[in-house]
């Protein structure tokens, strides 16, 4: 029971690959080989993220992550994690080992929140955003997610306390 318990989700998934395989068993192998190469082709980011959460969880230290990212470091804190947000690229659920990480070594919920948050920011696309919509544009949008990333932090930090 503790095993359906702990893998509810994959196993309702496998017995509705099941159930599909009898009632449409072209369509479900042709989703299966599609499933079969998306992950194929994130792998590689993912082995990537993973090896990077594994040098954090190796050679960063707790005293460091908790310095700048734990719940003592406050407002400045979190606005580093918004920050720090606005910076990683890759597909957000690729990340979460590596926020699990931070949040091991001692990382406040409202940083991890404020980088989740922030993680709609692509610093590298405002240039191109911009010849788009405009330095303006750009510009309040990005100051706007911020602040909205802070603001999802600290209230991620308080419902989940």
């Amino acid at each position: 029971m503790k095993f359906v318990k702990k893998y509810f989700f994959e196993i309702l998934i496998v017995l509705l690959y099941i159930a599909l395989m009898v009632l449409y068993p072209v369509k479900t192998i042709s989703a299966l080989k599609e499933g079969i190469m998306l992950f194929l082709k994130m792998l590689p980011l993912f082995i990537c993220v993973t090896l990077f959460s594994a040098f954090l969880a190796m050679f960063v230290s707790k005293d460091v992550i908790r310095k700048y990212m734990g719940e003592e470091s406050g407002l400045k804190g979190i606005v580093f994690g918004a920050l720090f947000g606005t910076i990683i690229v890759g597909p957000l659920w690729v990340l979460f080992p590596m926020f699990q990480t931070f949040l091991e070594k001692g990382a406040g919920i409202a940083i991890i929140g404020a980088m989740i948050g922030a993680f709609a920011i692509k610093t590298p696309w405002l240039p191109y955003a911009a010849g788009f919509l405009g330095w303006p544009f750009v510009l309040v949008s990005f100051g706007l997610i911020l602040v909205y990333s802070v603001i999802e932090g600290i209230l991620m930090e308080k419902i989940l306390k």
